[in-house]
């Protein structure tokens, strides 16, 4: 498997180690991840890269690994946080669930659901370079790789964080499609120190699809 971007790591800056990792290539240097992709849900055929993201699937996921993990066990994780600007949904509301479309013709559409009906909506377009990928803003972009055996998407969720004086680190989001049509999601957590060395972190959840309600009729 190919690297997305050739860098040398010894003199490589953060980000630039960064576009590595996130293509998660066999490149040298570069630490197996901790957490490998759950095998109980084998992943469903991609177009390409691409996984089928259509669908309407449950804003609260079930945590995988939780031995593994990091966080008190039990605590919820809604897949709205995990692929959307939390600024974009009104304060108060409750997301039931999220219906996605894409990404043909290389754009990802996301809405927000309640039980009224959407409440907020996001559209990502799939990012040209893996580089540009990486640097431009959490939410704004994504983009497809083959990994562990299945496509999937990334989306970089946090920006560039000083961890300490001598490492930083990023957060991305990739989302896989399962052959039970729910959505297997590894929220990630790259670390990049100035000496070139690279380890990700990797927590695992699971969303199920569900069947899209129909709108509230126009009264």
């Amino acid at each position: 498997m190919r690297c997305l971007l050739k860098v040398s790591l010894s003199r490589a800056r953060p980000v630039a180690a960064l576009v590595v990792i996130v293509g998660l290539s066999a490149c040298v240097g570069v630490v197996a991840p901790r957490h490998d992709y759950p095998s109980e849900y084998p992943v469903a055929q991609p177009i390409g890269k691409c996984p089928d993201l259509n669908g309407t699937f449950e804003n609260v996921g079930t945590s995988l690994y939780k031995s593994h993990t990091a966080g008190a066990p039990g605590d919820p994780v809604w897949l709205s946080t995990l692929m959307m600007v939390p600024a974009l949904i009104p304060s108060g509301t409750q997301v039931t669930s999220l219906r996605i479309r894409g990404p043909a013709l290389g754009l990802l559409e996301i809405e927000a659901l309640s039980a009224e009906g959407t409440v907020a909506h996001a559209s990502m377009p799939n990012a040209a370079e893996a580089d540009g990928f990486v640097h431009s803003k959490p939410f704004s972009r994504f983009v497809c790789d083959m990994y562990q055996g299945g496509g999937n998407i990334v989306i970089t969720n946090e920006p560039v964080t000083g961890a300490t004086k001598s490492s930083t680190y990023e957060v991305v989001v990739r989302i896989y499609r399962a052959k039970d049509r729910s959505l297997v999601v590894a929220r990630e957590r790259i670390y990049s120190d100035y000496f070139g060395g690279t380890d990700v972190t990797r927590q695992w959840f699971r969303f199920q699809q569900v069947v899209a309600k129909a709108p509230p009729a126009v009264q």
